[in-house]
């Protein structure tokens, strides 16, 4: 067989398994069904419903929880029932795409993300400055929205950021290939974001913490293609220049890294201090990629620290 008559043989060898199994994994519509057990309450924004969770004091200055890319809104557990025992009006909610939020056949960009975090605050009704406390991918986004409208914003805290040198593993980087990404990560994306599982923590508890409230999630429709989008489109890999934007803006900057985090690994000390020159930088031994899951009290003092810190001197 010649090589030219080959390539098209090959070609559809690859391309049967992606077609027969397009829908692999995802089973469950994102609907009322789905959600009629879930904690919290949903808000219809432009872009669709919006799963979102609230406690604290009314009156406690707020806080907005920014997730990863991943993990929905049950990442926080833990750090938000503690800021909210110390008097803050903690919020945390699912970015389109993952948790129970609504999966919009759009770009997932930081725009559509900058619009559900402003239009979540109108409906909420926050009519005063918020701290952002971001998770890893939410880091960007949040120091997008940080950047663009300064006048919400009365600090930000950036736990384990993305944006430096993000690695993914060789199935999540084949799924950025175009034409063929999307049908190979519905093919082959739960076992990609599942091998990812063991390096959120040394610790198996955590692990198998995450992993039980990760995996179901993994079965309802528009989870993947939302995520690729969104892998495809915020700076997970060169968010430097944003944050150094953020440096300059006045705005009160903590970054929160445990030093044996291979998801996000910390990059050097120096840089750190270079591009947030004039942050907070916690750094903590003995912590992965989830500080607030492995060192829960620990990390809440660090936070709270800084919450106080900047209370104190706006």
């Amino acid at each position: 067989m010649s090589l030219r008559s080959a390539l098209p043989l090959a070609a559809a060898t690859i391309a049967l398994p992606l077609l027969l199994n397009r829908g692999r994994g995802e089973t469950i519509p994102m609907d009322a069904h789905a959600r009629q057990d879930a904690p919290g309450t949903f808000v219809r924004l432009r872009h669709g419903i919006t799963h979102v969770e609230v406690d604290g004091p009314e009156t406690g200055e707020p806080i907005l929880f920014v997730p990863g890319a991943t993990l929905s809104l049950w990442v926080w557990d833990g750090l938000f029932e503690r800021l909210a025992r110390a008097g803050y009006r903690t919020i945390r909610f699912d970015r389109y795409g993952i948790g129970f939020s609504d999966r919009p056949d759009i770009v997932h960009d930081q725009a559509l993300f900058e619009e559900q975090m402003t239009d979540l605050l109108d409906a909420l009704g926050v009519d005063r400055p918020v701290t952002l406390v971001a998770l890893a991918f939410g880091g960007p986004i949040a120091a997008e929205f940080a950047v663009h409208h300064p006048e919400r914003v009365s600090g930000v805290c950036l736990v384990s950021p993305d944006g430096f040198a993000t690695p993914l593993n060789l199935g999540l980087r084949l799924s950025q290939l175009p034409g063929i990404g999307l049908p190979f990560f519905r093919l082959i994306g739960d076992r990609a974001l599942k091998s990812r599982l063991p390096g959120y923590s040394r610790d198996p508890r955590v692990v198998a913490r995450v992993q039980a409230r990760l995996l179901p999630e993994l079965r309802y429709k528009g989870f993947k293609r939302s995520l690729l989008s969104a892998l495809g489109n915020v700076p997970v890999h060169g968010a430097e220049y944003l944050y150094r934007f953020l440096d300059t803006t006045g705005i009160p900057v903590q970054v929160v890294w445990g030093c044996q985090d291979p998801i996000t690994p910390m990059p050097p000390e120096q840089v750190l201090r270079t591009v947030f020159s004039s942050a907070d930088l916690r750094l903590l031994d003995n912590a992965g990629h989830l500080p607030h899951y492995e060192r829960p009290d620990a990390t809440a003092a660090i936070v709270l620290d800084f919450l106080n810190a900047h209370k104190r001197t706006a």
